[in-house]
């Protein structure tokens, strides 16, 4: 699994039957890891922070063997730290 940003929205041109109709995205693996082209079954926007299965993991997400990468999660970051433990 890794940790990475959508940068953009990917289109092909000629696509495997079984992956038509599947949204693709550009994912960039942070922090400085390679892009990733991934299905999105949860329809993520660009600048969103999310986790991405790789091989056999992303095959059976997307039920689909062709499939190497897929979104599995969307991450909420507010920018601000976790706030201090309770203590009484």
């Amino acid at each position: 699994m890794v940790l990475g940003e959508v940068v953009g929205k990917v289109w092909a041109d000629r696509i495997l039957s079984p992956l038509q109709g599947r949204r693709l995205v550009l994912v960039r693996v942070r922090p400085d890891g390679p892009d990733l082209v991934a299905v999105d079954p949860l329809n993520v926007g660009v600048g969103t922070t999310v986790l991405v299965v790789t091989d056999e993991a992303a095959a059976a997400v997307a039920g689909e063997s062709t499939v190497d990468a897929a979104v599995v999660a969307l991450l909420a970051d507010t920018g601000t730290p976790d706030p201090a433990p309770f203590t009484a």
